[in-house]
């Protein structure tokens, strides 16, 4: 997306400045990034999408971050404020800039992110007026760029199954095998999780390396699509492209706070589903067989 004076000003209102330098930006699979100093030496990080939808993914990122930020577990961006109308189209969200470093602890990752899935849970057993004791979120948060409704619900499988099948609607027209699959592996889902009693805990909700770093302080997480639900959900996609499956120090770290409970391997491939079909819908039927061989071996 390329910059002009236009933008540059309505960037410089939001941070009650006259003057912005530019000092990094990139490009990521969504969305376009770029880090801006003030004159009074703030500094930001800016996501700018063109497409139609994206206030819809940054108010939710936003919503995310205030959440994630507010437990005090695990380092986040603050968000400062959204720009709901680009020139040229789009939207675009400020928050707080991370000096990211090369390295990351990732044992300290783990403990983190364990933190921050006991906060709710803590909350919960003191009778907290501020616990959240439903699965959902208030807002919509996006996965990627897709949007996940995020509806309040007491039942978490419920929850989670309506987010399997909302991804495989997306994928239908290629997916017939892959429906087929589902509707028996659907009657089997509630077997994964005996003995298991599922609380809601405030999640990422996108936990893969990409998302994840290193800062003087500590580690931090990024780009997150929130919602409270089951602890292990974030794991799933932790698994599949880091940092779960990275060594082990970042899993020690996590199961030294929350061990494993019985049958985590069969409940992680099934988190693993959401985001091999969320992948099938973003980037095409190249993930098509892995969410077929997971619905497989599941059965």
């Amino acid at each position: 997306m390329p910059r002009s004076d236009a933008f540059d000003d309505l960037i410089k209102d939001a941070l009650h400045t006259d003057s912005i330098t530019k000092i990094g930006g990139g490009s990521g699979d969504i969305s376009v990034g770029v880090s801006y100093r003030t004159k009074e030496g703030q500094e930001v990080f800016v996501k700018l999408n063109e497409k139609s939808d994206a206030l819809l993914m940054f108010r939710g990122e936003e919503a995310s971050l205030k959440a994630l930020a507010d437990t005090d577990t695990i380092t986040c961006p603050r968000p400062v404020k959204i720009l709901e109308e680009l020139p040229g189209g789009g939207s675009a969200l400020i928050m707080t800039n991370l000096a990211l470093g090369s390295s990351l602890n990732a044992r300290a990752l783990g403990e983190g992110l364990a933190r921050l899935h006991l906060h709710n849970l803590l909350l919960l057993d003191a009778g907290s007026a501020s616990a959240v004791s439903k699965f959902g979120f208030h807002v919509p948060t996006c996965c990627g760029y897709i949007s996940q409704a995020n509806k309040w619900s007491d039942n978490w499988l419920e929850f989670f199954c309506e987010k399997i099948e909302f991804q495989l609607s997306i994928t239908s027209s290629q997916g017939g095998e892959a429906i087929s699959l589902w509707n028996r592996l659907k009657l089997k889902v509630s077997q994964l999780f005996t003995g298991v009693n599922v609380r809601p805990s405030l999640l990422h909700g996108d936990l893969w390396s990409g998302n994840t770093g290193q800062v003087p302080t500590g580690p931090v997480i990024f780009d997150p699509a929130s919602f409270y639900g089951h602890h292990e959900y974030d794991l799933g996609i932790a698994s599949m492209f880091g940092p779960y499956s990275q060594g082990n120090l970042f899993a020690k770290g996590y199961h030294s706070l929350i061990p494993k409970e019985a049958g985590f391997d069969k409940r992680n491939q099934l988190y693993q589903l959401f985001h091999y079909l969320n992948h099938w819908s973003h980037f095409g039927g190249g993930y098509r067989s892995s969410s077929i061989a997971i619905m497989k071996s599941l059965l």
